[in-house]
């Protein structure tokens, strides 16, 4: 596979389509570990009751996101990702819930080379996670640092 350097990234380039589907086991043992409110571990609770049941805790979709967002890099190329800067804008429109396959596409918005690092640039990509029905369920915009091609020796 050949590498993708920041030269090579084009704005507007649209990728994506891995897909997780969540297991009601693993969101509830995630959630009990690191998210323990009602709405996510107790079906009995006034917040799960006025969501219609359990939900996914956005710690737990930020997991599978960032999961599903480095298969659809590997996917597109070998991507030369030095680290990612952070998510911004972060939205969950819609409920995750158990049963439901997440699939996840992006797209790039924006590029520049770096301030700080000559041999990278900042790409920003503008990503979602939409569930089985085509509702959104996390979206957010992605900054990560990407390294240039490298000159002759």
């Amino acid at each position: 596979m050949e590498r993708v350097y920041y030269e090579d990234i084009e704005v507007g380039l649209r990728f994506g389509g891995p897909m997780y589907t969540i297991e009601a086991g693993e969101m509830l043992e995630f959630a009990r570990k690191w998210d323990p409110r009602p709405l996510h571990v107790d079906e009995k609770s006034d917040a799960a009751k006025a969501f219609g049941g359990i939900t996914a805790s956005g710690a737990y979709l930020t997991a599978i996101f960032t999961l599903l967002s480095q298969r659809a890099r590997r996917q597109a190329g070998d991507h030369a990702v030095i680290a990612a800067l952070g998510a911004e804008g972060q939205r969950i429109p819609n409920p995750g819930r158990a049963g439901d396959t997440l699939t996840y596409s992006a797209e790039i918005v924006s590029k520049r080379e770096s301030e700080s690092r000559p041999g990278a640039g900042i790409v920003r990509t503008q990503a979602r996670l939409t569930n089985q029905d085509g509702a959104v369920v996390m979206e957010c915009e992605t900054v990560t640092l990407v390294e240039k091609r490298p000159g002759p020796d």
